[in-house]
């Protein structure tokens, strides 16, 4: 008999100690909380929750859509944290990111005056490809292909050129960008006030 009466005890302590309590949200938007799971589907799911009030399972009514946009939401936060965490653990002060900023820009900026150099050369050369590209013609003679060649080459490189000062001038400007808004959140972050 107190064996029954011990396993009897050991049970009942043993399920009072799983024990549950559901919360949900109700037709007329309340939250509603009670030992057993409602029936039907309610908005924003029933959601488990231990003694502790530690969610321990959660069903949703979400639609696939929603729960994508909560997925991804739920990803932005994880990203924003790491990008505040490496922020914090590269800069002391808003200075510093000003600092890397305009390292950065002087290596544009470096690159981009070798590309200047670069293009004024085929410039020239493209010049003089010119020339002799008129004086075939006004001796009414065609182009021999190997100038004519030359002319498309120099033309394709002027082009690449020119396509990559533009890129270089965007680099910049977000580079620029980025060093105003890591500076402002690292602001934020250390609850600096700029100088």
């Amino acid at each position: 008999m107190r064996q029954w009466l011990f396993y009897l005890l050991l049970v009942s302590t043993a399920s009072f100690s799983h024990a549950a309590v559901y919360r949900w949200v109700d037709e007329t938007g309340k939250v509603q909380y009670s030992d057993k799971p409602p029936a039907g589907q309610f908005k924003g799911g029933i959601t488990e929750l231990d003694k502790q009030a530690r969610v321990r399972n959660a069903s949703s009514s979400m639609s696939e859509a929603e729960r994508s946009a909560e997925q991804a939401r739920k990803q932005k936060e994880i990203e924003q944290r790491r990008k505040d965490r490496a922020l914090l653990q590269s800069f002391s002060k808003p200075e510093e990111v000003d600092l890397l900023r305009d390292r950065q820009i002087e290596a544009v900026a470096a690159a981009q005056q070798t590309n200047r150099l670069r293009l004024q050369t085929l410039q020239e050369r493209q010049n003089k490809l010119n020339q002799q590209a008129e004086r075939h013609t006004k001796a009414k003679k065609p182009i021999p292909s190997d100038l004519q060649t030359e002319l498309d080459l120099n033309r394709e490189e002027i082009k690449a050129i020119n396509e990559s000062l533009a890129r270089q001038d965007q680099d910049v400007a977000k580079i620029k960008e980025k060093a105003e808004a890591d500076k402002a959140r690292l602001i934020q972050l250390r609850q600096v006030q700029p100088n």
